[in-house]
C-alpha cells in the first residue's frame, strides 16, 4: 500500500467518526432544574398526603367521640320498642250507683313522658330536658337466671353534674362537671309498679301512679352515656304529623311531648301505647366538653335553652336554632334521631 493510500484511509476514519453518535450528558442547569422540579412534586405530595391524613384522622376520632353516644342511642331505642302496657278490656263499675257503666281499657302498667325538670334534683345533679319510662320485659334480675320475659322497670333521663360517684376511689382528681343520660335500671324483684297504686285500687278508685318510678331512683340509676345535651322523646300515633294549617303540625297525641298513659287529657288515649316514639339525641364530643367546663356551670346549663321543644310543633325550628346556636360557638357536635316502633302498641281511637 502506498503512503498516500495509508494517509487517506485515515483521513476517511477520522471524517466517519465525526458524523457518528458521540457521548452526550446533563448540563449542570438541567441537572438543577430537575433537581427543582422533583423537590416541588415532592412537597405537593407531602401536602396532599398530609391533608388526607388530617382528614381520615379527623373522622377517625369523630367516630369515635360519639360512638358512646350511639351505643347508648341504639340501646334506648332498642328496649323502647320492647315496652308494654297489657292493655285489656273491663267493665266499669259505679261504686256510687252500684251499677256497671261500660267497657273501658284497662292497664295496671304505665308509659310516661315527662319534663325532666318534674323529677327535680337527684343526687348526681339537676335534671333537666325530657324524661322517659316504661315497662318492658326485658328479663333483668339479681336473683332469678334464664326468665327473659321478666317485666321490668326502664326509665332514660338526663343531668348535669358532677363524677363523685361514677369514678372509682383510687382516682383523686377534681370533679368534671359533665352531661350525662342516666338510665333508670332496677331489676325485676324491685319493680314498684304493681304496688304503686294498690291503695286506689283497693278502694275502687283509679289507680293514679306517682312512685313506681321514683323508687330509688339514685340507687338504680347509672350513666348511659356522656355529654349528651339534649334528650327529646315525642310520641306520635302517625309517621305524618297532623296538620291544622300550613304552619301548624304537631303530635296529636302528644303536642307539648308530655303523655301519660295512665291519665291522657283525652279519654280514647287512655292506657294506649303511643304506636310510634320519636327519639332525638345531641351529643357534644369531649374536647368542647372540657372547653364548656372550663368556661364554667352557668353556660353548661344553657346550651339547650328553657324555650326549646316545649311544642312538637315546633321541633323542626328548635333542632335548627340549637344547631346554629352550636355552631356559632364552634362546637363539635352529632344529632341522632329516628322513629322507633312500639311493637306491642295496638292503636286505635274506639270509645264505647
Amino acid at each position: 500500500m502506498k503512503p498516500n493510500q495509508h494517509r487517506d484511509s485515515e483521513s476517511d476514519l477520522d471524517s466517519d467518526n465525526s458524523n457518528g453518535p458521540r457521548n452526550s450528558a446533563f448540563t449542570l442547569v438541567e441537572l438543577l432544574v430537575s433537581m427543582a422540579i422533583l423537590a416541588v412534586l415532592l412537597l405537593l405530595l407531602s401536602q396532599l398526603l398530609d391533608q388526607v391524613q388530617r382528614s381520615w384522622n379527623y373522622s377517625e376520632g369523630r367516630v369515635s367521640q360519639f360512638r358512646e353516644a350511639r351505643l347508648a342511642f341504639d340501646l334506648i331505642t332498642k328496649n323502647l320498642s320492647q315496652a308494654t302496657l297489657n292493655t285489656y278490656w273491663d267493665l266499669e263499675y259505679n261504686r256510687d250507683s252500684n251499677t256497671v257503666d261500660r267497657y273501658v281499657r284497662q292497664s295496671e302498667l304505665h308509659f310516661l313522658v315527662i319534663e325532666g325538670g318534674d323529677l327535680g334534683t337527684t343526687k348526681d345533679g339537676k335534671v333537666f330536658g325530657h324524661a322517659l319510662f316504661f315497662q318492658a320485659p326485658l328479663g333483668y334480675s339479681n336473683q332469678y337466671r334464664g326468665l327473659s320475659n321478666l317485666l321490668n322497670a326502664r326509665g332514660y333521663y338526663l343531668i348535669y353534674g358532677g363524677d363523685e360517684r361514677f369514678k372509682p376511689g383510687f382516682v383523686n382528681a377534681d370533679p368534671a362537671m359533665r352531661y350525662r343520660l342516666m338510665e333508670y335500671r332496677p331489676p325485676a324483684e324491685e319493680n314498684q309498679i304493681y304496688i304503686d297504686g294498690d291503695d286506689d285500687r283497693r278502694a275502687g278508685r283509679k289507680a293514679d301512679y306517682k312512685s313506681w318510678y321514683r323508687h330509688e331512683l339514685d340507687r338504680f340509676s347509672h350513666p348511659l352515656a356522656e355529654n349528651i345535651i339534649a334528650f327529646v322523646v315525642a310520641p306520635r300515633d302517625t309517621i305524618e304529623e297532623v296538620v291544622d294549617s300550613a304552619r301548624d303540625t304537631h303530635s296529636r297525641i302528644a303536642p307539648e311531648y308530655v303523655y301519660d298513659s295512665n291519665r291522657h287529657t283525652n279519654a280514647a288515649f287512655v292506657n294506649q301505647l303511643p304506636p310510634l316514639v320519636k327519639v332525638t339525641m345531641v351529643a357534644i364530643d369531649e374536647a368542647t366538653a372540657i372547653r364548656i367546663d372550663a368556661q364554667g356551670a352557668g353556660e353548661a346549663r344553657d346550651l339547650v335553652g328553657s324555650s326549646l321543644f316545649r311544642r312538637t310543633s315546633e321541633f323542626e325550628d328548635d333542632l335548627k336554632k340549637l344547631s346554629d346556636d352550636l355552631s356559632g360557638k364552634r362546637y363539635n357536635f352529632k344529632v341522632f334521631s329516628t322513629m322507633v316502633a312500639i311493637r306491642s302498641a295496638k292503636w286505635n281511637t274506639y270509645e264505647p
